[in-house]
């Protein structure tokens, strides 16, 4: 081959210049060195036209390679049986549970549904005024623990109710990502096919991540406030304990004195 090109540049550029001077054949250096620089030329291009060609075929042979598809029905060899969600269910005797199984499968009209099962909180109105000074404060936070678990409870039902009404639409979106996953469509499969379903599933699971911390945010809320019914039950044995410590011998005195008349004086009605 490249002897052609050499005859070929040659013929085709080198110049002899034949005179009739004196019957001397004339040659020309400058033209001939032309022919072999040209020469030099046509070998570095058809090098790199090899070399250009033989990338080329690579990167075909691998995308024909990537563009094989799984020797096997996908379909029926990987996809996974769906369990669908479980909705909280109870009878409804007294028409009080109703609303609540409403509330927490929908998640609508929690309130509502919370207060036909739950004891109605009652408020003491000018009642309070009865309490005796060194009680209200016990009674107040007594109080107020059994409103924050209200709302605990109220906020994990609206939350549970959401994911329950939204499950079917999840459903469908992870049903259509598994029939294009295993789908033997080749447009299906294309490089930037595979790429969007990809990215598709990530952002399904980042959904259901994000639902899960919701989940999970609404059991530590509901966590907080035992923990908080429980430092209460625990402060007030501290504290009753600290008052009969502080006052232990006066209760005692009073409890001793005129013990003995009060029981020689006592007669029977």
């Amino acid at each position: 081959m490249k002897q052609i090109l050499l005859v070929s540049a040659l013929l085709a550029t080198s110049t002899v210049a034949v005179g009739q001077f004196f019957g001397i054949t004339v040659f020309d250096p400058t033209n001939w060195a032309e022919a072999v620089n040209q020469l030099r030329q046509l070998e570095q291009q058809y090098r790199q036209l090899v070399q250009t060609y033989n990338q080329i075929t690579n990167q075909y042979n691998h995308m024909l390679l990537m563009a094989r598809q799984v020797p096997v029905n996908m379909a029926a060899r990987y996809r996974a049986l769906l369990t669908p969600w479980r909705t909280s269910a109870a009878t409804n005797t007294y028409g009080t549970t109703g609303g609540w199984i409403g509330a927490i499968n929908t998640g609508a009209n929690v309130a509502t549904g919370y207060l036909q099962a739950a004891e109605q909180l009652m408020v003491y109105g000018a009642a309070l005024a009865n309490v005796p000074a060194d009680q209200l404060e016990r009674v107040k936070k007594n109080y107020a623990t059994v409103e924050l678990t209200d709302g605990a409870n109220q906020h994990a039902m609206e939350t549970i109710g959401t994911l329950r009404r939204n499950s079917r639409q999840v459903e469908t979106a992870i049903q259509g990502l598994e029939d294009d996953s295993l789908s033997s469509d080749p447009n299906m499969n294309t490089q930037v096919a595979v790429l969007n379903k990809i990215n598709a599933a990530s952002i399904i699971s980042l959904r259901n991540t994000q639902d899960t911390n919701k989940v999970l945010v609404a059991l530590a809320e509901h966590q907080a406030v035992e923990a908080k019914r429980q430092r209460d039950a625990e402060t007030r044995a501290i504290n009753q304990h600290i008052r009969f410590m502080a006052g232990e011998q006066t209760l005692l005195a009073a409890q001793k004195a005129n013990a003995s008349a009060a029981m020689t004086a006592f007669r029977m009605p």
